[in-house]
């Protein structure tokens, strides 16, 4: 095995599929990097057995061969070369490799004892923008659950709908976060949920350019195929909470509020908040105007934002951590809130469409020291 690659180009890789590499393993070949030197390219692969990301990278590649580098001690030694390329030649097992004037060689394992992942049959399929993808995930996976005794929803469930629309929804119990978008060459309706890691790890991956990625999915697994690179990962057993059933239908009072001054403001009395021990904001609507407060033991803040009111006055209390979860993942300028009362959720929706939808249980007032 001998090939020669890009400095740079090499770097990006082991980046890139070393998102997958578990740091600690009870099968410790699954913390090397899985690499595979043929016809003039070399593929890479980490795997933690639920998730994988691989890719592949021109090299010129003078014997072919295949071998599994120690992962974190490879990548923490490339990105440390400073010569344009990478000369690696496979000796028995040990992995010859140099740049510029240095020398460097690595104990290498078998490729062959490197578990392999099911393939992923394409049983369904639809494609989107790699930006509209990443930015459903970013502006939802906030509100996965981190409870480990309803493993469904420590995943972002994925529906797709007979109208070519893909529906992104992820709760906690104390909050929900859904995401609409019209999806391309859609196969059919399925539901599926997606891990949290694996999740993050597409959205780390995926760029902000208007590329199309395909999303093929197995009954056990999902694909990602974009470019050079593919990231596979199991899905969660089990079906998804109905979360339709529990969104309010109509509402007493509807705000129109700008997000960034909500935020702002939302973020100062936060600091008086989190001195307390419930981190909680009272948001108290009263024709144009808001009045935003929170005390502790160490004082407390009150400040005022113009709103648009429509129904009727509220009082109603938060933890502030939610609302600035929401605030910080909206880009549109406005935003509507829509509420009830002040034991019942509060929706927050766009000024126009349907894109995004959140919603956040209270806090009983009697609990807010006023």
């Amino acid at each position: 095995m001998r090939f020669t690659v890009n400095t740079k180009e090499m770097n990006e890789a082991i980046s890139i599929v070393t998102k997958a590499m578990p740091a600690h393993s009870s099968l410790p070949i699954l913390e090397g990097i899985y690499i595979y030197a043929f016809n003039n390219t070399v593929f890479m692969k980490c795997s933690d057995l639920s998730l994988q990301i691989e890719t592949e990278i021109p090299a010129i590649v003078d014997e072919e061969g295949k071998c599994v580098l120690p992962g974190r001690l490879c990548a923490d030694l490339v990105r440390r070369f400073t010569g344009d390329s990478i000369d690696f030649e496979l000796d028995k097992n040990t992995m010859k490799l140099r740049s510029g004037r240095v020398k460097s060689s690595l104990q290498v394992n078998n490729a062959g004892d490197y578990p392999e992942m099911m393939r992923v049959k394409d049983e369904f399929s639809a494609e989107i923008s790699q930006n509209t993808f990443k930015s459903m995930i970013r502006q939802t996976i906030f509100s996965v659950s981190m409870d480990d005794t309803k493993p469904i929803l420590n995943g972002v469930c994925m529906k797709f709908n007979e109208d070519n629309s893909l529906v992104m929804v992820a709760l906690d119990g104390f909050r929900l976060a859904m995401r609409t978008e019209k999806v391309s060459h859609c196969t059919g309706v399925r539901s599926v949920v997606i891990p949290t890691r694996a999740m993050q790890e597409i959205s780390n991956i995926l760029s902000n350019e208007d590329d199309a990625i395909k999303l093929v999915f197995s009954s056990t697994h999902i694909k990602l195929d974009f470019g050079s690179t593919r990231i596979i990962s199991r899905l969660l057993d089990g079906e998804y909470v109905n979360y339709s059933g529990i969104l309010p239908k109509a509402f007493a009072t509807r705000v129109l509020i700008n997000c960034k001054e909500l935020q702002s403001s939302v973020e100062r009395a936060s600091l008086m908040a989190k001195e307390g021990k419930s981190n909680l904001v009272k948001l108290s609507f009263e024709s144009e105007l808001l009045s935003i407060s929170a005390n502790s033991e160490k004082g407390d803040i009150d400040d005022e934002i113009e709103i648009l009111l429509t129904g009727k006055d509220i009082e109603i209390a938060f933890n502030a951590k939610y609302i600035l979860d929401v605030m910080r993942v909206i880009d549109d300028e406005s935003i509507y809130l829509n509420m009830n009362n002040s034991v019942t959720p509060c929706v927050i929706v766009p000024t126009d469409g349907e894109a995004f939808y959140y919603m956040i249980l209270p806090v009983r007032l009697f609990n807010v020291n006023n």
